[in-house]
């Protein structure tokens, strides 16, 4: 039975989110303090806090994102926690802030944990647990090492995560998203051929020297211009041709082949970092939820995450939706969608407070 000062807190967070303002969250507390990483590095970790914190805490796992713990979408939903009484952390996850999506990111996610559990002194039942996208699967990866070391968090959320890492590559790449048999065609996410071009042309077989076009690559991640309109110019011609085709999303027949290959290629990597190949094993109750705009994942992948998990809350907003594949919707489906909504997350609150 769902408690009713969860449908309170729920009501609390959509009404926030509806009327969301940076500039009027005034009264949040945005501090910045240090970590003990993977290695022993120390790394930053964002803290945005009420005033009169209330001894619950949210841990918010960044995708992977060149703007890491300062997304801005990652700081409105921890602002969002924050105003309804949640002191919430956003680490720095390093290797993703550089877009690398290999399994060093565990790691980094159980560093973090136990720097909560055994320096902050956090009671494991005082904390839900939220992973965004390539985040929510690392999360759920990083459950799974915790078993019999530490205690888990007491309610887990994944927000837009994947199932399968192949087929939300590929979707990256083609995107097609198919519904009830039929395929539908949207614009992926623009960052997604970044991605895989950087974390996998370097093990890619070819008969022509990747390094100088993927340290191009890594420069423009970075944020160094300058630096990588130089090495671009150096590229061989066909070299800033591929370049040009993965920053502008203009998919050449040679530049998708080199796509599919490596993900064809880094099939056994991709199974161990995807849930639908170990989800089952997880115990622990999962809530997913995922927009139906999603450019990155498309939110098929977590209804087949639900599919997986023995025990999940799956939840597919549609109030926003790709244009390719809505249909007109009356104000009496948006009341629905909203309804729905507060319902999904006083679940979610009420199995916190239980």
């Amino acid at each position: 039975m769902i408690r009713l000062n969860s449908y309170y807190q729920s009501f609390r967070l959509i009404f926030s989110l509806f009327k969301y303002n940076e500039d009027k969250n005034s009264s949040l507390i945005v501090q910045r303090e240090n970590y003990i990483g993977l290695n022993s590095k120390i790394t930053t970790v964002k803290i945005i806090s009420p005033k009169k914190p209330e001894n619950k805490i949210v841990i918010l796992y960044p995708g992977a994102s060149p703007t890491s713990e300062e997304h801005p979408k990652l700081d409105m939903l921890g602002r969002l926690m924050a105003k309804i009484g949640f002191t919430v952390y956003i680490p720095r996850i390093p290797p993703l802030k550089k877009l690398d999506i290999s399994e060093v990111n565990i790691h980094w996610f159980v560093c973090f944990y136990k720097w909560i559990i055994n320096v902050k002194k956090v009671d494991h039942n005082k904390i839900i647990m939220i992973g965004i996208s390539y985040g929510g699967a690392i999360m759920l990866r990083s459950i799974l090492e915790l078993n019999n070391k530490l205690p888990c968090p007491k309610t887990i959320l994944t927000y837009g995560t994947y199932a399968d890492g192949q087929t939300m590559l590929k979707f990256l790449i083609n995107g097609e998203i198919t519904i009830d048999g039929k395929t539908h065609k949207v614009l992926p996410q623009e960052w997604g051929l970044v991605v895989i071009f950087y974390n996998y042309l370097k093990n890619l077989p070819t008969d022509w020297d990747s390094n100088e076009l993927h340290r191009a690559i890594q420069l423009r991640i970075e944020e160094k211009m300058e630096a990588c309109d130089k090495q671009v110019k150096k590229l061989p011609e066909f070299q800033k041709n591929i370049f040009t085709s993965i920053f502008q999303r203009n998919l050449t027949p040679e530049v998708k082949k080199l796509a599919v290959s490596m993900i064809e290629r880094e099939n056994q990597n991709l199974k161990n970092l995807s849930p639908s190949y170990w989800a089952n094993q997880i115990q622990n109750k999962v809530f997913i939820i995922h927009g139906a705009n999603d450019s990155m994942v498309p939110f098929t992948e977590s209804i087949q995450l639900s599919e997986i998990l023995p025990d999940s809350e799956l939840f597919i907003s549609h109030l926003y939706e790709h244009n390719e594949i809505s249909t007109n919707r009356g104000k009496f489906f948006i009341f629905i969608e909203v309804v729905r909504f507060i319902i999904f997350y006083a679940k979610l609150f009420s199995h916190y407070e239980s």
